[in-house]
This record gives C-alpha cells, sequence and structure tokens, in this order.
C-alpha cells in the first residue's frame, strides 16, 4: 500500500518522532511510504535523520505566512504518488489535506496529538468533516475533547495511542557518569524533566520550587535539578536557576536525542506540563521503573494510570509538590519498569484504521 504522512514540519517535537516512528514501522511492512511537510525543511532535525536511516523520502511544500496558497502543492504530490492513503498529522496538516485531496480518490485519515484550545479550528474540523474518512486521536482525552466540541457522539474519533521504542538501561556506570557529566557527584536526589524549553511543559513551575525544596532538605541533603531539552524558554529558566539556594543546583544541558534513555540516571522524572496530548517522554521514564512526579492534565492520568511510583499531585500547590518530589526521592525502592504501547502497538493500530476506512493493500 502507498501512504503519504503529512505533518507540518520535521522538527524534533513530540507529533512529528511518532509520525517518523509510524513511517518507519510502516516501511518494515512492507509498504510504500511519503512524508509531505507543509513547512520548509529543517537543514538537520534526528526526524530527518531517522526517516533516512529507513530510506523513507520526504518533501516539502515550503508554505510560509507569506505563502499559503502553496498547500495547494499537495495536489500535486498526490497525484504522481497516487497513494491509497494520506495520513494527515496535527491541525494545520489536516485542514490542508482536507482542502486539497478528494476522499473520493484516497483514503484520509487525520490524527490529533493534542487538546487544541481555539475554538476556530474545532469549527473548521466540523465544518469539513465530510472530507475525511476516519479522525484519530493518541489518547482518550483528546478523543472525547474533539467529540465535545465538534459535536461527534462518544467513540467516533479512535484512540490509537503513541507507542515509544523502549530505550536501553543504563548501565551502573554509565548512571554515574551521565550523574557526573551534569555536575551531580555529591547529590542526593536527582530530580530530572525531558522536553522543549515551551511555557506548556510547565518547567518554570519546577524551578519556582527551589526555595520551599532548600528549605525543605534534611541535613546533608543536595538535591540537583536536570532538564533536558532545548527551546525559547531557554532564557527565563536560567534566570529561574541563577537563583537556587544552597543545596539545589541546577542543569540545563540542552538537547539530547538519547534523552529517552539519559533520563535512566534520573532519581525522580518530572512533568509539569500545563497540558500534554500524550506525553512520550512519561512513558519513556516508565520503561525505567522511575518514580514520577505529574501534573494531572489531559492525557496524563491515563499514561500514569496503575504505575505504582507514579504521584499525580498539582504544581500550584508548593507544599504538597515539593513534599511529593522529595518523598518520591528519598524511598526509590526498587525499580519496576513499564512499557504501555510500543511503536508495534501503534503501527498495527493504524493499519486497523486505514483497513477500516475501506484502504486495501
Amino acid at each position: 500500500m502507498k501512504i503519504v504522512q503529512l505533518i507540518n514540519s520535521l522538527e524534533p517535537a513530540g507529533a512529528e518522532r511518532v509520525m517518523a516512528d509510524l513511517s518507519r514501522g510502516l516501511a518494515a511492512r512492507g509498504h510504500e511510504v511519503r512524508v509531505v511537510t507543509l513547512q520548509p525543511l529543517p537543514p538537520t532535525s534526528p526526524v530527518r535523520d531517522d526517516l533516512d536511516g529507513a530510506g523513507i523520502p520526504y518533501t516539502s511544500l515550503e508554505v510560509t505566512k507569506s505563502k499559503p496558497w502553496r498547500i495547494k502543492r499537495l495536489q500535486g504530490e498526490v497525484a504522481a504518488f497516487a497513494p491509497g492513503v494520506v495520513h494527515a498529522h496535527l491541525f494545520h496538516s489536516a485542514l490542508a489535506a482536507r482542502l486539497t485531496v478528494s476522499p473520493r480518490e484516497t483514503v484520509r485519515i487525520d490524527t490529533n496529538h493534542g487538546i487544541d484550545r481555539q475554538a476556530w479550528r474545532a469549527r473548521a474540523l466540523a465544518l469539513t468533516w465530510g472530507r475525511i474518512h476516519r479522525m484519530t486521536a493518541v489518547s482518550e482525552a483528546v478523543a472525547r475533547d474533539y467529540e465535545r466540541r465538534i459535536g461527534l457522539a462518544r467513540g467516533e474519533i479512535v484512540t490509537v495511542p503513541n507507542g515509544i521504542h523502549p530505550p536501553a538501561p543504563l548501565s551502573p556506570e554509565e548512571r554515574v557518569a551521565l550523574r557526573r557529566e551534569w555536575g551531580f557527584d555529591d547529590t542526593t536526589i536527582v530530580l530530572g524533566g525531558v522536553g522543549r524549553l515551551y511555557p506548556e511543559k510547565g518547567f518554570d513551575r519546577l524551578l519556582a520550587l527551589l526555595s520551599p525544596l532548600a528549605g525543605a532538605l534534611h541535613p546533608g541533603e543536595r538535591v540537583g535539578v536536570v532538564l533536558l531539552g532545548e527551546g525559547p524558554e531557554r532564557a527565563r529558566l536560567e534566570a529561574l536557576a541563577a537563583a537556587a539556594p544552597a543545596g539545589v543546583t541546577v542543569h540545563l544541558p540542552g538537547f539530547r536525542a538519547d534523552a529517552a534513555r539519559a533520563a535512566g540516571a534520573f532519581d525522580v522524572f518530572v512533568m509539569p506540563s500545563r497540558w500534554e496530548g500524550y506525553g512520550l517522554v512519561l512513558a519513556e521514564a516508565m520503561t525505567h521503573g522511575l518514580p514520577a512526579v505529574v501534573q494531572p492534565v489531559d492525557s496524563i492520568p491515563e499514561v500514569i494510570a496503575g504505575y505504582a511510583p507514579g504521584r499525580q499531585v498539582d504544581f500550584t500547590d508548593p507544599d504538597a509538590t515539593v513534599a511529593a518530589l522529595l518523598a518520591a526521592g528519598r524511598t526509590p525502592g526498587t525499580r519496576s519498569p513499564r512499557v504501555r504501547n510500543t511503536v508495534d502497538d501503534m503501527v498495527e493500530g493504524y493499519l486497523a484504521v486505514y483497513a477500516a476506512a475501506g484502504a486495501t493493500p
């Protein structure tokens, strides 16, 4: 089967990672996959590297704010490739495909990767509902939210949870080396987060707790906070980190392609997000069996449900959050790794959606 995966960009973000993993899984099963992006291609990107490594071709429509009409190029891309399925990820790609690709010529699938709180987008999707065969979502929270806002019956949007490649565990030597690299040789508890340095990830919420955290430490305790990721919030987060009191050290080492594996060096995984479509980094942290302290927003309660070392706390409550972080760090216990959904699970889920929508091999 020929399949086009359409997405906004190939920047290293969650939806892009999922799309690349899905594309590689489909190609490994013998399907012919091409990736098309709306925005110009980034000069370098681990997502591009993944696609290159699997031999999956990709191209850009070169859409920009000044040249939105270039979405019409999608018609030519689809006509030249003649796919059985055009699968669009994220709102802008979904709307572009709805406006340019006829559902009479190819099976049309859209996937929602997060809860979108802009009302006009829900209206746009409702008005173009007849231009797709199936809509999917990466979590039950996202699916139910879109059904409510578009005006659909419960269950009309199919949930296909994101899958992960479980990272290999760190050896004791690797764990020690990473903690030393981050400047945490003499640190009692390492609190770690992974994600882009954007406001929605809520890392400022964590760094705002440094003073009460220091005030709650036992004599001789030291806490290290490490945030693996890059983004426009760096300067603001560095300013908060610079004000860390005695007993607390903060390190922002930037983006790591191996962040999922490096998280195994944390004592506690921390996720203070303001919103989350799924929470891939949480799912990856759970494969290490890490204690996790998370904000119970959107899909996060689904991902962490039944995970014994997981604690859900409101990060706007400083006392409760500090207590949860230190309790998790002081009593790590035996790690119990958990894999919720693999990439193979996700690929099979989407293949079932394609077949149910009428796609033929």
